[in-house]
């Protein structure tokens, strides 16, 4: 008997899709689906970072802009992510990362991505719960993502994701802290997994740029 074909990984913007809207528990939505400003900066700055790291796009220095977000004329193996890349590459001028941040948030290919490998039920259901393979994805996912943001060991995904919840100050859609002693620790041990993930590299100029720009939620 042959062996079952090994699942495709989410992508970034998948992961914080999941971990954003649904509970890991019930798999019921957490909110009624909708993206909000913040939610949307994390999204696009998900999406940069997989296509940087795949070599689709690239931050350089052009002749108009120090920082320039240029994508290559090579499609991506996602949609969403081929969106965001064909969207860069249509640009009549030079773009910065903070316009990459508010412009490549659409959600619509990455719930498409999300309904296509069976993960949730029907995109055209707002209301709709996960899949049980949804559910059980967001619960493995969700585990690494609390161990990163624990400070335990966790695979470099989830700490990305982790990072990008931090940077894009996020966090507290997913995470409740209450006290206020664990609420500072929290934010000490983020702030420092933050600042190694912001040293050096095109990801590092990214993760930078969102700290710096996120709407506050």
């Amino acid at each position: 008997m042959a062996d079952a074909p090994t699942p495709v990984p989410l992508t970034l913007a998948e992961e914080l899709y999941l971990v954003l809207h649904y509970d890991p528990e019930t798999g019921e939505l957490l909110r009624n689906g909708k993206v909000n400003g913040s939610e949307a900066q994390v999204l696009s700055a998900a999406k940069l970072v997989d296509l940087v790291e795949s070599g689709r796009v690239a931050v350089e220095r052009t002749r108009t802009m120090r920082e320039a977000i240029v994508a290559t004329e090579q499609a991506s193996d996602d949609a969403a992510l081929d969106e965001a890349r064909a969207l860069l590459w249509q640009q009549k001028k030079d773009r910065s990362i903070t316009w990459g941040l508010s412009n490549l948030g659409s959600t619509a290919l990455v719930v498409a991505g999300l309904v296509a490998r069976g993960l949730v039920v029907d995109e055209r259901k707002p209301l709709a719960p996960l899949t049980a393979a949804g559910l059980e994805t967001l619960a493995a996912r969700r585990a690494q993502i609390d161990a990163a943001w624990r400070g335990e060991s966790a695979d470099e995904r989830a700490q990305s994701v982790a990072v990008i919840l931090f940077a894009g100050k996020v966090w507290r859609n997913v995470y409740l802290v209450r006290d206020r002693s664990e609420k500072d620790s929290t934010v000490a041990r983020l702030t420092a997994i933050t600042a190694r993930a912001t040293r050096g590299g095109e990801r590092a100029k990214i993760l930078g740029r969102l700290l710096a720009d996120a709407v506050a939620p």
